[in-house]
């Protein structure tokens, strides 16, 4: 899930508006807010295998608040994967999935823009590579075009705590890579403790073993060359997951790739230096437009 903050005045954006919760094509929950012609789909990252999927109705007026500067220029939608996901999930199940999902919202009007964290960065390379009529244009965030190695014990171990449904000590490992400042201890003590018990519990326990075991095989630097929409890698210098050398490979392979790592930060960039993140953003969409535009 996308932790949700409060920005010093959201009323005037909550208000503009327009907020709706429910399921698209594929199976897929979703929280929409605003009203503009153009989309921005937000694809969360591997967290979003550990909640029940329903949001609740007051949902959309904190996904409005998150992105209120997005607004003015864009309805967003965080498009969260279906429950139940096949054995063997991969790319190939996550387009087909997505992709029905991504054209309900093109029928409705408009073109979609997507931001990809981290798991929903690897979902948004192989969206824009077998679907570029869904995809105008693309934000890596936290996320590269594989895993380093050095995590993969860290995956592996994830994997295991999924198996024994410890889902408080997932959270705990994955707040500690996430932050560079005190949320680092903070939050995986608060995890480990009062967490066990006040933490949603995910619908179906086998979607978390099987997001990691994507996240853990997903490699798509052979197919980088052919992502032909314009695309911004945004990634923390110390990411242990999608490390520096992954994330400047990726935007290196990339025919219209854009880079921008945050010295200092890690796995949670995003959010943690989310001023720098929303600029970022919306100075490569204000910049940048899709082949034919």
């Amino acid at each position: 899930m996308i932790p949700i903050q409060r920005f010093a005045d959201p009323t005037r954006a909550v208000r503009a508006a327009g907020c709706e919760t429910g399921t698209l094509p594929g199976g897929h929950p979703y929280v929409r807010a605003g009203s503009k012609p153009r989309s921005l789909v937000v694809l969360p990252g591997f967290g979003d295998a550990m909640f029940s999927g329903d949001y609740p109705p007051f949902s959309g007026w904190a996904l409005a608040s998150y992105f209120a500067r997005y607004l003015r220029t864009h309805e967003i939608y965080l498009l969260s994967r279906p429950r139940k996901l096949p054995p063997g999930y991969g790319p190939a199940d996550a387009v087909e999935t997505h992709a029905r999902a991504l054209e309900a919202i093109v029928d409705a009007g408009g073109t979609i823009d997507v931001i990809g964290i981290s798991m929903g960065g690897l979902i948004g390379q192989a969206l824009a590579r077998r679907r570029p009529d869904l995809v105008d244009r693309l934000v890596l965030a936290n996320s590269a075009a594989r895993l380093d190695d050095g995590a993969r014990p860290a995956i592996r171990r994830f994997e295991r705590y999924a198996r024994e449904r410890d889902w408080a000590a997932i959270r705990a490992d994955l707040a500690a890579a996430m932050f560079a400042d005190g949320r680092a201890v903070a939050y995986p003590l608060a995890a480990r403790t009062v967490g066990r018990f006040l933490q949603a519990r995910p619908a179906e326990p086998a979607d978390v073993s099987r997001s990691l075991a994507f996240v853990r095989r997903f490699d798509g630097r052979d197919e980088l060359a052919d992502v032909e929409r314009p695309t911004l890698v945004f990634g923390g210098e110390r990411d242990p997951y999608f490390t520096a050398e992954r994330t400047r490979e990726t935007a290196e392979a990339l025919p219209r790739g854009e880079l921008e790592l945050v010295p200092g930060a890690k796995h949670g960039a995003f959010h943690e230096r989310k001023a720098t993140f929303d600029s970022s953003v919306r100075s490569f969409f204000e910049r940048s437009t899709a082949p034919g535009e």
